[in-house]
């Protein structure tokens, strides 16, 4: 380590946030704290110049500590270099301009955490979270970097192709962006991309959704899937405009239409190319597809196979698991939605059955349109809870029910605090077959 006696002005840097014991990050003597200013002599503004800049074996990053300047070399031994970053501040993400019709943020109620209300259109957050970008707001320094850098892939908000309906869904934007030229432009430059359609009935659907996905496939296999996901709503639209959900009839409709297409692209794509959310099999209480259906399931973060897959891999566990004696009695918390399909899970594991309730949690806050684990509060649970007769020896929470970092509920309640109101134990369980069986077994 050697100090920098005239450093230069460049980009404010990066943050470590922390530094895994015995990496290379660790060897070479990074601290948290210490802020990353440059990168193999190259400027780091944000995680992806970090990752750009910091792929050879060798690595010299100039960092600031305690006001001073430092050279620290690392050499990588093998897989990363056990560098973690901290997070952008609000004020450092880009936010979207778009007033779209159906935005989640825009249903929120007043007075939750300021975060929440964030509406991030980044799409170093979209490269680097997954996070769904309109690409409407990007200049040319942004296009350019994405095609410099690579940076791939990248999850779109389509929503529709045509120009004046994506315009209006979009809450008519003062500034109107074609998104097929764009699409195109990043196609050609071989970045890969995942599409979203949020459907709203009697706006994009239709045949404005046949054209969409139409005009998506020829740039196939650069968009490699489009997810076609229906719209929720909340009960604090005010002053929005008109919106509704499917009916479990369209939902199957919607089905017929899709698998159609599907068999059509399978044979000229070689890919299903188009796929949709769960929530659709289950409004319309048709049985989901086979997970080879789902081809690796490259967008199940966003509900596409996500039960296909959390059911097969419980029915594995199960089988793996030969003996389930000595469970605890247990109230195991889901949304409305999935309740059905776990009930039936669990009463065929031997020796769960008759001790794991499994209660779907209706959601007060938002509305009963909203079905999902995730959205639930700690209030709304502890609701239904205590309007059970017996809550058994623990409550189960799936960990999709708290925010990452602080582990507390939308409400800001904590499990603990949960816990001391219901008067029994909550435990957050990953949403995964084994530690939910696992944490079903008394020890």
């Amino acid at each position: 380590m050697s100090r920098c006696s005239s450093p230069e002005r460049d980009a404010a840097g990066v943050v470590v946030a922390a530094v895994r014991p015995r990496s290379a990050a660790a060897v070479a003597g990074l601290r948290s704290g210490d802020r990353i200013h440059r990168a193999n002599g190259e400027a780091v503004a944000d995680a992806i110049d970090f990752q750009f800049h910091t792929a050879d074996e060798r690595v010299t990053l100039t960092v600031e500590r305690d006001g001073t300047r430092r050279s620290i070399v690392l050499v990588r031994a093998h897989g990363d270099l056990g560098v973690e970053l901290e997070a952008p501040r609000p004020g450092e993400i880009a936010t979207c301009a778009n007033k779209c019709v159906f935005c989640f943020i825009h249903q929120l109620p007043k007075g939750m955490r300021r975060s929440l209300y964030v509406k991030d259109d980044d799409y170093r957050l979209s490269f680097l979270h997954g996070n769904y970008i309109t690409l409407s707001d990007l200049d040319e320094a942004a296009l350019a970097r994405i095609e410099r850098q690579r940076l791939s892939p990248l999850y779109v908000s389509v929503h529709a192709t045509d120009p004046e309906l994506r315009h209006a869904l979009l809450g008519r934007p003062r500034h109107a962006t074609e998104i097929l030229p764009r699409m195109e432009r990043l196609a050609k430059a071989g970045i890969r991309m995942h599409a979203q359609i949020v459907l709203c009935p009697d706006w994009n659907d239709g045949v404005h959704l046949e054209r969409t996905v139409s005009e998506l496939a020829p740039l196939h296999p650069h968009v490699a899937t489009t997810a076609i996901v229906p719209v929720g709503l909340t009960r604090h639209r005010e002053r929005l405009p008109s919106l509704r959900t499917l009916t479990a009839a369209e939902a199957a409709a919607l089905i017929d239409t899709v698998h159609g297409w599907q068999r059509r692209y399978l044979e000229t794509l070689d890919s299903r190319f188009v796929f949709l959310a769960d929530e659709v099999y289950l409004l319309a209480g048709r049985e989901f597809p086979a997970a080879s259906a789902y081809e690796g399931f490259p967008v199940i973060e966003d509900g596409i196979g996500l039960v296909r897959h959390f059911e097969d891999r419980f029915r594995t566990e199960v089988a793996r698991r030969r003996r389930h004696a000595g469970v605890k009695a247990a109230t195991v918390i889901t949304g409305e939605m999935f309740e059905p399909r776990l009930r039936a899970l669990l009463s065929r594991v031997p020796g769960v059955d008759g001790h794991a309730r499994v209660l779907g949690v209706p959601n007060e806050f938002f509305g009963r349109g909203i079905g999902v684990a995730g959205l639930l509060t700690g209030r709304d649970i502890q609701r239904a809870v205590a309007a059970t007769d017996d809550p058994g020896e623990v409550v189960l929470v799936p960990a999709v029910c708290v925010r990452d970092g602080d582990g507390v509920f939308l409400d800001d309640m904590t499990p603990h605090d949960l816990g001391r109101d219901l008067g029994v134990p909550v435990r957050v369980v990953q949403p995964e077959p084994a530690a939910l069986l696992a944490a079903l077994r008394r020890a």
